[in-house]
């Protein structure tokens, strides 16, 4: 029971079954600390539904990939293919006009060619890149792999060398992160031995501090633990409907006991009525101070999970870092990523039927023409971009040597 100089969590009883959360709710914080462990208790439950909402969705979002995105792009993909050969196939015959319109052509198949190669590898493709281009497919990735090279390493600040071993972009990524970390390993022993040899007294007493706060923390949960499983040990129990359902609340005390989870345990408490709306209130101030450390250590750690799991969203949608995104958003755009893919499937399968004419290939050509001051291969690309109904150009073709 609270001590007469502290209140009650609140005055009326709460509910049967209220949570830590909405225990605390109920209640005006008696002074700063009990204010920061109900502020953080709070955030805490908000990240879990959060993160609740985030698995589930990933779910779902792999099932639409699966069933509704992955094959429209395969369907999309077969499509841009088929066009590349045709295109390749008027080359060859005597159905354009002139050196300039086969310049044109040969452009044109080079770039939705690089475009394909950059999806995935195909042997067929890279032939007829190579057919078409002075500069091979292989000596264009190994330039992109050497820019990106020398990018990484400018940024990072780290140097990756000659035998880094990787063969495309995501594996000199990966080794460029392993080197990252290595070197932040590295830094960090630099600092520790620096520290140890000056023997500083501070940053031993400050270590020893850290030390014996995170002994005392774990000491905390541990504590309640205890008390749990002492209270619900289902072998003590006599009646086989309670020993059931004890066995099913003792699996989730082990259950928040491996992750540390403070909150849950909490919670159980409050179940069983082994405390009461008065507890938090109640608490010595030290012990209210390591149930907050818990309670913001658990909190940092879940955060981290969320970002890990939004964060390739974010890059998708191609949104800063940082930017608050939900899996409403993510859905919502997704949906429409399907509906434009599904109206250039429709276009790009109207130009296969189309530009078998060597007439409208010939208009097409024709009446291509670079505006002043534009780039010209990247004129080229927004016009087979637009023959093909896609909403974002193929990549930039490299220039020809």
């Amino acid at each position: 029971m609270p001590s007469p100089s502290q209140p009650s969590l609140f005055d009326d009883e709460p509910p049967k079954g209220a949570g830590v959360v909405e225990v605390l709710a109920r209640h005006k914080p008696a002074d700063k600390a009990e204010a920061a462990f109900h502020r953080l208790a709070s955030r805490l439950e908000q990240k879990r539904e959060s993160l609740r909402a985030w698995q589930a969705y990933t779910v779902r979002f792999n099932q639409r990939l699966a069933n509704e995105l992955s094959p429209l792009q395969r369907e999309y993909r077969l499509a841009r293919r088929q066009l590349a050969f045709l295109l390749d196939e008027a080359h060859e015959t005597n159905a354009l006009r002139g050196k300039q319109q086969k310049a044109k052509l040969r452009r044109l198949i080079i770039a939705l060619a690089q475009d394909l190669l950059q999806e995935e590898a195909d042997a067929e493709l890279e032939a007829l890149h190579d057919k078409h281009s002075e500069v091979s497919h292989a000596e264009n990735l190994d330039e992109d792999l050497a820019f990106s090279q020398a990018m990484v390493e400018d940024l990072l600040g780290i140097r990756l060398g000659e035998e880094h071993g990787a063969k495309n972009l995501d594996e000199l990524f990966d080794r460029a992160e392993r080197e990252l970390h290595a070197k932040a390993e590295r830094a960090k022993r630099k600092r520790a031995a620096r520290r140890e040899a000056r023997g500083n007294p501070r940053a031993a007493a400050a270590q020893a501090k850290r030390e014996q706060a995170a002994k005392e923390v774990s000491q905390t949960v541990r504590d309640i633990y205890r008390k749990l499983a002492s209270a619900l040990h289902p072998d003590r129990e006599t009646d086989s409907a309670l020993r059931s359902r004890k066995t099913e609340q003792m699996q989730r005390v082990n259950q928040a006991y491996e992750a540390g989870d403070l909150l849950t345990l909490l919670n159980l408490q409050l179940e069983i009525e082994q405390i009461d709306a008065a507890h938090v209130s109640a608490l010595p101030r030290e012990r209210l101070a390591h149930y907050t450390q818990v309670l913001r250590e658990q909190l940092a750690e879940l955060e981290a999970e969320i970002e890990a799991i939004v964060v390739p969203f974010r890059m998708a949608a191609q949104l800063p870092p940082f930017a608050i995104v939900t899996p409403e958003q993510v859905d919502r755009r997704l949906s429409e990523d399907i509906a434009r893919l599904r109206l250039d499937i429709e276009q790009a399968r109207a130009d296969l039927t189309g530009l078998r004419d060597p007439a409208r290939l010939r208009q097409f050509l024709k009446d291509y023409q670079s505006e002043p001051g534009w780039d010209e291969e990247r004129v080229e690309l927004a016009a087979l971009a637009e023959m093909l109904g896609s909403r974002k150009p193929p990549r930039r073709a490299k220039r020809r040597k």
